[in-house]
């Protein structure tokens, strides 16, 4: 009886969810991989063919261990799917070796059937050559190329080359462009071209714009002058040939800026309210003040100009909460002659903090001189001060490295536990008659190879790990050391997981050779 009424159940809530729409059954299968939303077509006649009108494409060539399998699944997917139907967004997420033939392949599909969101995340060993048709887009909103490093060789390796290369032969036209997001991408300027493009001219639009550890050659100036730009982020932004970065952004409400090169930066953007800088060097004072900043964060290693300090400081007089590097600081007590009849500028004060930007000084105490408090704080004494020791910085930065670490491995290893579950769950599933023994023997030598390196990663995090807590005091390392203990069992779950799996394999050809 209890058998019929589950069975009853289970059909009213599977004919709940056909019932509905295809376009809400379309958004739910896109949180998942296209490879599963194919795999619903077995529940019924009504899913049988709902996958080829999904508009949105999740393409992970971590769903298959060989290649040849990702290629006949990609063509299998754009030849069988419906071609009426545009394709509202991509997610395409790669790792490996000749992967360039997939980008074009799908990126010209999709912007065939007027795409709006394309992702593009990779782990690989080789760069994609970007074909020249992805600078120009009517129908493109949302544009990303990112480097995904695994966790293993994003703890591990130092990534030595740039993945994605374009070659700008002229301005990227997107005028529905607001979002774009650029990681590890080579701009390589043509010979006949001006090195002083414009690339973003024609994204009027664009409001949203992120720009890390990036590659230009060719270009002695970038541009970028937006006049709906909203959010700009430059983190290690631009390596190469450049030497200027112009912004003028009359819309800019937070800038972002990490710089370890030295760069001339001429920026216009008189509606800033947020400024965060990091760098060797310091910060070009702007051509007008910033009268609508509200926080700002100045970190200098090195600087050399106290007077270009105190003019960068005179731009930032609207300021409400101010944070300094330490060596910026001792820079200003060092000319303290330049202070002389100088009025502290910071009227709207409410918070002033001093930190060490380095965190390994040869000198330990902390130099601040009486003009250099007085310049800072005497037009709004009602202000918070807080100035923080090396020592007390030193800590705090062991304690959050530790803490990433902890937090990177478990997320690892929850990965990893999912993982072999379900592939041992598909070891037991596959009969003799299912293997291919030639695919099976090179599946089963990666998966060796693999084994090695996350077992030699969960390793090394732990020994890391470790090394950071003794480090700590000993207050701080109590709060983490159960962590630790529990991550340590953890991570030995995992490792049995992962050689159980490649043994179970091996037993399986072992088992269809006999």
């Amino acid at each position: 009886m209890d058998s019929r009424h589950d069975d009853k159940r289970m059909n009213v809530e599977e004919d709940r969810l056909s019932s509905l729409p295809d376009c809400l059954i379309h958004k739910i299968l896109s949180f998942i991989s296209i490879k599963h939303a194919i795999q619903t077509s077995v529940l019924s006649s009504r899913w049988r063919f709902i996958w080829t009108s999904m508009p949105y494409l999740n393409l992970s060539r971590d769903d298959y261990t060989l290649l040849p399998k990702f290629s006949e699944f990609v063509t299998h997917v754009l030849s069988d799917r419906n071609n009426q139907t545009e394709v509202s967004s991509v997610k395409l997420t790669l790792h490996g070796e000749d992967s360039d033939v997939f980008v074009k392949q799908i990126i010209k599909y999709a912007f065939s059937h007027n795409i709006q969101t394309l992702n593009v995340a990779t782990v690989l060993e080789s760069d994609v050559q970007i074909p020249i048709f992805l600078i120009s887009s009517r129908s493109l909103k949302h544009l990303s190329f990112r480097m995904k490093c695994s966790a293993v060789r994003e703890y591990r390796t130092i990534v030595e080359y740039l993945p994605y290369y374009f070659k700008a032969t002229s301005t990227w036209d997107f005028p529905a462009l607001t979002t774009l997001y650029l990681h590890s991408v080579t701009l390589c300027c043509d010979e006949r071209n001006d090195p002083c493009i414009d690339l973003f001219s024609k994204c009027a639009n664009l409001k949203d714009l992120t720009i890390r550890d990036c590659y230009m050659n060719g270009f002695e100036v970038v541009s970028i002058c937006l006049p709906l730009l909203s959010n700009l982020t430059l983190e290690q932004s631009i390596s190469g040939s450049v030497k200027d970065i112009h912004i003028v952004a009359p819309q800019l409400k937070n800038l972002t800026i990490t710089d370890f090169q030295h760069k001339n930066y001429l920026i216009s953007a008189p509606n800033l309210v947020f400024l965060l800088y990091k760098g060797y060097h310091c910060l070009q004072p702007p051509a007008n003040d910033f009268i609508s900043l509200e926080k700002a964060d100045i970190c200098v290693f090195y600087p050399k100009c106290a007077h270009q300090v105190l003019c960068l400081l005179q731009r930032l007089h609207s300021v409400k909460f101010l944070t300094l590097s330490l060596e910026i600081v001792e820079r200003l007590s060092s000319s303290v002659e330049l202070l002389s009849n100088q009025p502290s500028p910071f009227a709207n004060l409410k918070s002033l903090m001093i930190h060490p930007g380095q965190l390994i000084r040869s000198r330990e105490r902390v130099k601040m001189s009486a003009e250099v408090r007085g310049y800072l704080l005497d037009s709004s004494p009602g202000a918070t001060f807080t100035l923080y020791s090396y020592e007390y910085i030193r800590v705090m930065y062991n304690t959050k490295l530790a803490q990433d670490h902890i937090k990177k491995l478990r997320m690892f290893l929850e990965k990893e536990k999912a993982a072999t579950d379900a592939k041992m769950a598909k070891i037991h599933e596959q009969g003799k008659a299912d293997v291919d023994i030639d695919m099976s023997l090179k599946d089963l030598s990666v998966q060796v190879e693999k084994g090695k390196r996350k077992a030699s990663f969960i390793i090394s995090i732990l020994k890391d790990i470790n090394q950071v807590l003794e480090k700590l005091p000993a207050p701080n390392r109590a709060t983490i050391q159960p962590s630790i203990s529990t991550l340590r069992s953890e991570a030995d779950t995992v490792m049995k997981k992962i050689t159980d799996c490649i043994k179970m394999d091996l037993q399986l050809v072992k088992s269809v050779l006999s």
